[in-house]
Parts: C-alpha cells; sequence; structure tokens
C-alpha cells in the first residue's frame, strides 16, 4: 500500500473534456467515411447504444467495429477501417492540458497512487496504453472491460485492487457523471467533485452533489492535505 494513500480520477470531464454533440456529430461523419455510409446512421448508432459500448457488452475494438459497421449496413470490408478510425478518435479523446499532466506528476511525485476510472468505450481502451496519460497512472479500470458501468461497486472494488490502496485511504475525483460521486462515497472512498471539463456536454445518470467542490483537477495537489482521508 502506498503511505500517502491513492487518487482516482474520472476521466472524461475531469481529466480531458467531455464529449459534446457536436463532437459525436464530428466522429458520426468520420465513422461513417470508413463505414460508407450517411453520418446519420452512425449518430444514430451512437445515440441508442451507449449502454451495450460502455458496459462489457463490446469490451474490444474489433467487436465494437464489427458491431458498428453490420447496425449501419455496412459490408464486412468496412470493419478494419472502422476500427483505424475509432482507434484514431479514442487516441485523440484522451490527450490531457498541460496543467493536468502537471497535476498528476505532482501527485505522484508525493508518493500518492494515481488512479483512472472510466466509463470508456472499446476505442478509449485500445488507445490508452499509448496515451500520454497511461505513463501519469498507476492504474485504469475501464467499464467496457470491467463488464459494469458506474456507480456499479464493482468499478472501485477493482481500481482499488489494482492500486494496492484501501477505500478509506483513496480519494475520488470526478465531475459527477454517471452518479459516480455516490458510488465512490457507498464503496468507501473520500469522494470531491470538480467543475465540469469542457462545458455542455453528453452527461448520463447524474445526481446533485452536495460535497466538496474543485474548479478543476489542477487544484487536487494544493488541497491535498485537507481532503485526502486521514
Amino acid at each position: 500500500m502506498t503511505a500517502a494513500g491513492a487518487v482516482v480520477f474520472d476521466l472524461f470531464g475531469t481529466l480531458v473534456a467531455a464529449p459534446t454533440a457536436r463532437e459525436r456529430a464530428r466522429a458520426a461523419a468520420r465513422l461513417a467515411g470508413a463505414a460508407g455510409c450517411a453520418p446519420a446512421r452512425v449518430e444514430h448508432y451512437l445515440t441508442g447504444t451507449w449502454r451495450p459500448r460502455h458496459d462489457g457488452t463490446l469490451p474490444g475494438l474489433d467487436a465494437l467495429a464489427a458491431h458498428l459497421a453490420a447496425a449501419v449496413g455496412a459490408p464486412e470490408s468496412a470493419v478494419a477501417p472502422v476500427a483505424a478510425e475509432l482507434r484514431a478518435l479514442g487516441e485523440e479523446r484522451i490527450r490531457p492540458d498541460p496543467p493536468v499532466r502537471a497535476a498528476l506528476e505532482a501527485l505522484r511525485g508525493r508518493g500518492v497512487a494515481v488512479g483512472v476510472l472510466s466509463d470508456a468505450a472499446a476505442e478509449v481502451a485500445a488507445a490508452w496504453p499509448r496515451g500520454p496519460l497511461s505513463a501519469l497512472a498507476d492504474a485504469a479500470v475501464f467499464s467496457c472491460e470491467a463488464g459494469a458501468v458506474k456507480p456499479d461497486p464493482l468499478l472501485y472494488r477493482r481500481i482499488g485492487a489494482a492500486l494496492g490502496v484501501p477505500a478509506h485511504r483513496t480519494l475520488y475525483v470526478g465531475d459527477g457523471g454517471g452518479d459516480e460521486l455516490r458510488g465512490a462515497l457507498a464503496a468507501g472512498m473520500t469522494p470531491v467533485a470538480v467543475r465540469r471539463r469542457g462545458g455542455a456536454a453528453l452527461v448520463f445518470g447524474e445526481t446533485p452533489w452536495p460535497g466538496p467542490v474543485l474548479p478543476g483537477v489542477e487544484d487536487v495537489p494544493a488541497r491535498l492535505a485537507e481532503l485526502m482521508p486521514a
């Protein structure tokens, strides 16, 4: 166990900007180009398949690409181009701002274990190992691979086990989507909210949060002593 405890971060809306309707439309257009269909068909697919894309039904990039291609009526030959476009989109979505990177580096420099827990589809999980955030986190758990979405207790147990830090020594930081803060509290962690990164975004399953709220992840290192559970 890390003596300094752990901080677990949400990904979208916390470490990187949350997706917006406009960004989803741009992604749909790119995927439609790879699939050879109208963008509206892909956007309809993305709108209607949030849960199977995130809950472990489609845990890998190839399975997701094949599912998408079939749903929009694309031929089997389109699966590989769709998978490649999905991977590129995943890589682009997990590039953090320099202040976020600095905050994570500061935490690790103090001996704090850093984890990431995200409701994420397969393109994000596939892009993660080569992304810039991977080197700044000690462990990451993605819903599509874990087979559950927030606030399922399984996710919080899994990230705690991966970090080797008990829940009562773990600070959870997130924008609140997926009712993640309530889930962290129920799991025995100490939750703190941050204002959503990226402004108006597509958010699922959010409830009001009465606890502490920080402007952003960048504020966590300076407030760590008061926020970190004893």
